[in-house]
This record gives C-alpha cells, sequence and structure tokens, in this order.
C-alpha cells in the first residue's frame, strides 16, 4: 500500500510537472529526399520540468534537459522517428546544432562529431568511430564546435586536431587527411592573383636584365670596345624589349584589377551566405527588392523608388515597412563584356501588374543568398507583409513572370528562425509560442510549392497542428 502511494503521489507530481516541460527544435534543419521520399531532420530539446515556483504572476523552472534527432516526413508533417542522444550533462561545450547533408547523412555537433541515416536515425559516425578508422586523431578530437567547420560546396568537413594539425574528413569514407595549410584550397580568383603576380615579378626580373644589358653596351661603347651601329642596335632592342614588357605589364594588372573584382564579388557572396546561416533572421534579411530572371530585370518598387530609379543592378534589402510596392520589368545589358565581373545596366522600368505587396522582397535562398527561381512555370516566390510593423505576419504568394499569383499563404508568423529551399517544397521553421526561447523553433510547414497546400507540425505538443 506504501509503495502504490507512492508511486500514486510521484504520478500525480509528474503530470503537475508535465505542464511545464518544453520541446523545441534548435535551428537549423536539414532536407533529404530517398525514393520520393522526403524528410525533415532536426534537433529536438526537450526540457523535462523537475521543479517550478510561481510569483508576482511569473513562473520559474527548473530542467533536465535532454537532445533527440527526429524526422518528420515532409508531405505529412508527421513525426517518423525520433531517437534520444544526449543528456544536457553530457554537453560540456555549446551550440549543439547541425551541420550538414555529406553523402546523404546527417552531420551534427554535440559535443562531439557526428553523423545519423536521416531515414532510420541510426548513428553512422561518432568520436570514436572516427578515431578508429583514423588512428591519427586518436586522443586529439576536440570537444569544440569552433574546431570543425563544415564546407557545403565538397560536402569535407575541416578538423583542426588538438595538436594544431588540420584535417579533411570526407563524409562518405570517413577517412581523415592531413593537410598543409599553404596548400589549402583557397578563393580560385585569389589563386590566379598570386600566379599573375608572380609572373609580373618575373617580368620585373627580366627588365632588370635587359636594362643591365643595355647599360653594359653603353659603357663598351664608352670604352670604344664597339662600333656606333652597335650601340644603336642596342638601343633599339632595349626600347623593343621595354615596350613588350610594358605591353605585357599592361594587360597583366588589367587582369590581376579583374580577379581581384572577382574576388570581392566572391568574398561578399560568402558574407552574405554566411549572414543568412548565422546571422540575423529578420525580415529585411529574408528578401530582397530586386533580381534577374531569363534575361531580364525584375524589382518590387512603391511610388517613391520609382522618382530615382537605379541604372546599375545590385541586390538591396527592403527597408521601409510601409512601401506598398508592385512588380515592374526591364530589359537589362553588360556595361562591359570583357571584364570576369558581370556588371548589369537596367533599363526603363515597367509595371507588370497592379498587385500590392506591403514590404514585398523576392525570397531568397539560404544555400547561396539569392532569390529562389521557381520552375515549372518559371516565377518568384514573394514575401510580404499582412500589415505595417514588426508585428505584421509574414505572407507568402507564388507568382509567374507575368506576375499572375499562384497561391497565397499566411504563415502566421512575423520572422522566421529558418527555412530551407527543397526544391518542391519550402520548408519553415518559425516560433510562435512564448514558453521557449525566441532562438528555437517550435514550429514546422511544409509548404508544396505547385499547390500552396501546407502541413504543420508543432515541437512544443509533438502533434501535427490543423490550420
Amino acid at each position: 500500500m506504501i509503495i502504490a502511494i507512492v508511486a500514486g503521489f510521484i504520478f500525480l507530481l509528474r503530470g503537475c510537472l508535465s505542464r511545464y516541460d518544453e520541446r523545441s527544435a534548435i535551428a537549423p534543419v536539414l532536407y533529404f529526399e530517398k525514393a520520393d521520399k522526403g524528410i525533415v531532420f532536426s534537433i529536438v530539446k526537450y526540457g523535462k520540468a523537475t521543479s517550478y515556483k510561481s510569483n508576482g504572476g511569473s513562473t520559474f523552472k527548473s530542467m533536465s534537459v535532454n537532445y533527440f534527432i527526429q524526422a518528420n516526413d515532409v508531405e505529412t508533417g508527421e513525426v517518423v522517428a525520433v531517437k534520444k542522444i544526449k543528456h544536457n550533462s553530457d554537453i560540456k561545450f555549446h551550440p549543439v546544432t547541425v551541420m550538414g547533408t555529406g553523402n546523404g547523412k546527417a552531420w551534427v555537433f554535440m559535443n562531439e562529431l557526428m553523423a545519423f541515416d536521416p531515414f532510420t536515425l541510426e548513428k553512422i559516425a561518432d568520436k570514436d568511430i572516427i578515431e578508429a578508422k583514423n588512428p591519427q586523431l586518436r586522443g586529439k578530437m576536440p570537444g569544440e564546435k569552433n574546431y570543425y567547420v563544415y564546407n557545403n560546396t565538397s560536402d569535407e568537413i575541416l578538423i583542426t586536431a588538438t595538436d594544431g594539425i588540420k584535417y579533411t574528413l570526407t563524409t562518405s569514407s570517413l577517412l581523415a587527411t592531413a593537410i598543409d595549410e599553404d596548400d589549402m584550397a583557397k578563393n580560385p580568383a585569389e589563386a590566379k592573383i598570386k600566379e599573375l603576380k608572380k609572373a609580373e615579378t618575373a617580368l620585373d626580373e627580366k627588365y632588370k636584365a635587359y636594362y643591365e644589358r643595355y647599360r653594359a653596351y653603353n659603357k663598351l661603347f664608352a670604352e670604344k670596345k664597339i662600333s656606333y651601329a652597335d650601340y644603336i642596335d642596342s638601343g633599339r632592342n632595349f626600347n623593343r624589349q621595354q615596350d613588350t614588357i610594358s605591353e605585357m605589364k599592361k594587360k597583366m594588372r588589367e587582369e590581376i584589377s579583374d580577379f581581384e573584382d572577382l574576388k570581392r564579388a566572391g568574398n561578399d557572396r560568402e558574407r552574405e551566405i554566411d549572414n543568412l546561416k548565422t546571422g540575423s533572421k529578420s525580415y529585411t534579411n529574408i528578401c530582397t527588392a530586386v533580381d534577374t530572371f531569363n534575361g531580364n530585370w525584375y524589382g518590387l518598387l512603391s511610388s517613391n523608388d520609382l522618382e530615382k530609379p537605379e541604372t546599375r543592378f545590385r541586390y538591396r534589402a527592403v527597408y521601409t515597412e510601409t512601401a506598398r510596392n508592385k512588380l515592374y520589368g526591364a530589359g537589362i545589358s553588360l556595361q562591359d563584356s570583357t571584364k570576369k565581373t558581370v556588371e548589369l545596366l537596367i533599363g526603363e522600368p515597367e509595371k507588370i501588374n497592379d498587385a500590392v505587396y506591403l514590404q514585398g522582397g523576392f525570397l531568397l535562398d539560404p544555400k547561396n543568398a539569392l532569390p529562389i527561381h521557381l520552375k515549372n512555370d518559371d516565377g518568384f516566390l514573394i514575401c510580404y507583409r499582412e500589415k505595417v510593423g514588426h508585428n505584421g505576419n509574414i505572407i507568402l504568394s507564388r507568382i509567374d513572370l507575368k506576375g499572375n499569383i499562384k497561391w497565397t499563404f499566411n504563415t502566421k508568423l512575423n520572422e522566421f528562425t529558418d527555412w530551407v529551399y527543397a526544391g518542391k517544397r519550402l520548408i519553415i521553421l518559425g516560433n510562435d509560442n512564448k514558453e521557449i526561447s525566441s532562438s528555437d523553433a517550435n514550429l514546422l510547414i511544409s509548404i508544396d510549392l505547385q499547390t500552396g497546400k501546407a502541413v504543420m507540425h508543432d515541437y512544443f505538443t509533438d502533434k501535427v497542428r490543423k490550420e
């Protein structure tokens, strides 16, 4: 009887405490597709309330936090699989985060580098498995995330071991190769600049040699050891060589300048991508006012924008909260086709239709920080506000290049925590629950980009949410 009473008390206490539990997804999420089955992979943080205290209208809670990984069906929002990975006491260093999708594996960092099958959640790699395959790393894999850099282009992971040696881990074989920092892959434009500057130095050395030879001939002539004809001939040769080198250096400097422009453009693009991944996801950072598509320029402009239209193309944010933007189009041309960095000139903007988008912009793809281009009826995803101000919900509309609206969906979120463009679907993470941290998410929205139909999973309640 005593055991039953104690058990009942514990059950009652847990029932009271469970209403203060918290469950949320940690952004970003990953998308995988296999045999036409799409999966959204996420890390889920579950805070189990151990005690609480209410005072002055506020509730203070103590939590026991566990970290899970979870797979949701992208078409239904239903949970396909979930697996507990670590307790908060196992995490000495934060952040806990996903890293990439290398070779069909979900790579995460939870106090150590790990990889999972996103469909079954079977563990494929962790610190012990990687060290077993790479004895040179045994005892040298740091516990801090900043020593692991995921390369989204090559799907390799750069590891800086505890002794400072750098390795590239191939995500397919799990084999690590030591690399020389001097040989680390750099911006291709930077490598070309280095090559051209080396060639330029060689030309300078060649010029010095020609000049020294010319001076030697001058000395020989002064000492009357060569004829006047030979002296004149040496001068002519030097002038020809000087002109040739000057022309070569001029072309080389122009090429270096082109590649420096290309390097700057590449660095700017990398910064934009990094900002979308790690920086603010505020509304003005997720969209742009202008874009190009199929050789034409498109812009979401207000009447104020039309007073001083830009003639040179550049991506720009949509800052004005009250801007009632409409879709405009224009022709574009190259300012100088010989340059390696393309600079586009914009023709006279012409209004495409009268649809109005409050603070409207073209939604960016976080993978490349460029506007999403929809196929199967070419067009854009336009995001805009339901009402002015930060609290205005974000609305999405799919439009074709003639400005026709195919569908509209009100996300009922005033900002996105994360989003993924998956070709046929748009996956959005958001937070509309004040019980969890603003940096985490309780809501997963998956939108069919052909029909605009959406499904939603609420991580907090662990249920599919009905619209």
